[in-house]
């Protein structure tokens, strides 16, 4: 009974059960279908954005040129290579091929080749070519991906190092023009959406879609010159060997424009490898490095007389080799140049013979006032303004700090501190008729396609001396290599030079330090009309002191190189030509 019972309420129930399934089947597709007509759009852009990242689209930075135009530095699209081992087919025959590509052992990429895991770095940021290489060998799980940076490709090797300085692995610059300019070289970033994982990282095959396209950064012309550069270092590196020096620094000037044709440090460094030279080689010691000119600033010390007034170049001084002042005794220097004693001496043999009683002498008849305003014509005490960072401005205090020795040391280089770079343009507006110029190594910015934006122009802050006085300070600077300390060394055979040598005591921790010197000469190329200024600076030379014999011997070897650099060619020499016999001069 209870059988037919169930039959007869069977039938009903099923019914009811199918007519709740078919309704719950219709809520489902009627719910299905709003959500992929009305919520669809949403849903998928959602579902988009946990795969997708917009992230910044990484702009080329910019070159660094010479003069002419010749690639220093750049950036070059960058690849990265990387390994599926597990799809890998034969690892020993992957690494055997791909090492001459990457340039690693054969050894040590089998070993990671048989690395089971699912990703393996090969090789970060090579070369688009590089990249290329490997996509040519066709070996299954071997794969390449662009990187965020490009790479920094050191055209020059060392030369100029200490200016273009160098970046960092995610490119920043970190010192030199790189890091002056660098928010011009970096360029400004677009904008891409790539595909990425549940972390937010790119996937190395994932589809990438530009939203911003990134503008490359400037370039940057600067005005070395590669020839004159690499002369420079060249000799400067020879001088620092031979006198075992710790240091050197040279600098070719163009007086007129202010141009530096080059800036040479020694030591150097490569920059694509800064991380394996001491920090010490990083220094542009042409900026960074302040010391007590010594001898060189005595010329100073007379342009400060003669533009005054308060000397003439007639006036005469007792020729003595010790002064006593201030409590302190002044010497002229053992260097075979003594001055006659009992006698008098003129401005024009203290220059030439480099006399430092001579030279305070001077100080003191010009005043404190007189030679503390000149220096602050020729701009001693304050920065340059040179386009790169770091740079020292010396130390120059104001007359009220001085003690009764300061002005009297002050006349013969002491008891100040200057720069390379701040003494050059000193002797450049010497060279131009007094004209203070601001020092470029900067000539002009381009925009990607190498067309020039900006071109910096001849920049003259003002008038440190009067012609006249520069005109008669040249005429002494020619006398000290016809008949003075540079006589022998600063002469360059078919040209006219003129120029100061410079022997000067080192300060450590406020003392002078025993038998440690700088030896500097400061010469222009040719005397009359100057075309360049050169500096040469050697620190702590071991063998011999004297600027005379450890500088100028490679100011007159620069100065030669860069003459005929130039196109000017040295006069030609007499010659003797006999007739009836007797030697004619024939010029």
């Amino acid at each position: 009974m209870a059988a037919r019972a169930f039959a007869r309420v069977a039938p009903g129930r099923a019914k009811i059960a199918l007519v709740l399934v078919v309704a719950l089947a219709g809520a489902l597709a009627l719910r299905l279908g709003n959500v992929q007509v009305r919520e669809g759009p949403k849903l998928a852009r959602f579902a988009l954005a946990q795969h997708n990242e917009a992230v910044d689209d990484f702009a080329l930075r910019g070159a660094i040129l010479d003069r002419d135009g010749n690639v220093l530095v750049r950036s070059l699209p960058s690849e990265s290579i990387y390994a599926v081992p597990a799809d890998v087919a034969d690892p020993q025959d992957a690494a055997r091929r791909l090492a001459p590509v990457l340039h690693e052992p054969a050894a040590q990429l089998e070993t990671v080749l048989r690395d089971r895991l699912q990703f393996r770095w090969l090789a970060r940021k090579v070369p688009h070519e590089v990249a290329e290489r490997v996509r040519r060998l066709g070996i299954a799980g071997i794969e390449t991906k662009g990187e965020e940076t490009g790479l920094r490709f050191v055209a020059s090797g060392r030369l100029a190092s200490t200016v273009i300085g160098f970046t960092g692995t995610d490119e920043n610059g970190l010192d030199g023009l790189e890091y002056g300019f660098d928010r011009l070289l970096r360029g400004v970033p677009g904008k891409m959406r790539i595909e990425a994982d549940q972390f937010g990282h790119a996937i190395p095959l994932g589809e990438k879609h530009v939203i911003e396209r990134a503008v490359p950064g400037t370039t940057i012309v600067t005005t070395i010159d590669p020839y004159v550069q690499f002369e420079a270092e060249h000799l400067l590196r020879g001088a620092v060997a031979q006198w075992h020096a710790r240091s050197g620094t040279a600098i070719v000037m163009d007086p007129w424009s202010g141009e530096l044709l080059a800036v040479a440090n020694m030591p150097d460094f490569d920059p694509a490898h800064f991380g394996a030279f001491a920090s010490d080689a990083w220094r542009d010691r042409a900026i960074t490095d302040a010391y007590e000119p010594g001898s060189t600033f005595k010329l100073i010390t007379v342009a400060a007389a003669l533009d005054s007034g308060r000397i003439t170049p007639a006036t005469r001084f007792p020729s003595r080799d010790t002064l006593e002042v201030g409590g302190r005794v002044i010497h002229n220097a053992d260097d075979g140049f003594n001055a006659s004693v009992g006698g008098t001496t003129s401005l024009d043999d203290i220059i030439a013979y480099s006399y430092n009683v001579g030279a305070a002498e001077v100080g003191m008849a010009t005043g404190a006032s007189a030679i503390y305003r000149t220096l602050t014509r020729f701009g001693f005490g304050d920065p340059t303004a040179v386009e790169l960072p770091g740079e020292n401005p010396g130390i120059v205090l104001p007359p009220s700090t001085w003690s009764g020795s300061t002005l009297p040391t002050i006349a013969f280089g002491q008891s100040i501190s200057v720069t390379p770079l701040a003494m050059i343009r000193a002797y450049a507006a010497i060279a131009n008729g007094g004209l203070l110029l601001r020092p470029r190594i900067v000539h002009a910015l381009a925009d990607p396609s190498g067309k020039t934006i900006y071109t910096y122009r001849q920049e003259i802050e003002r008038r440190a001396i009067s012609a006249a006085t520069a005109a008669r300070l040249r005429s002494y600077l020619r006398q000290v290599v016809t008949r003075g300390t540079g006589k022998g060394t600063a002469e360059v055979p078919g040209y006219a030079t003129a120029g100061k040598t410079g022997t000067a005591q080192i300060v450590e921790n406020g003392r002078y330090e025993p038998g440690a010197y700088n030896a500097s000469f400061i010469g222009m190329i040719p005397a009359e009309h100057p075309r360049y200024v050169i500096l040469v600076k050697v620190e702590r030379p071991v063998g011999s002191i004297y600027g005379s014999q450890v500088a100028a011997p490679v100011f007159a070897q620069l100065a030669r190189a860069t003459m005929l650099h130039a196109g000017i060619m040295p006069a030609a020499p007499p010659r003797l030509v006999r007739r009836s016999g007797r030697a004619k001069d024939t010029r």
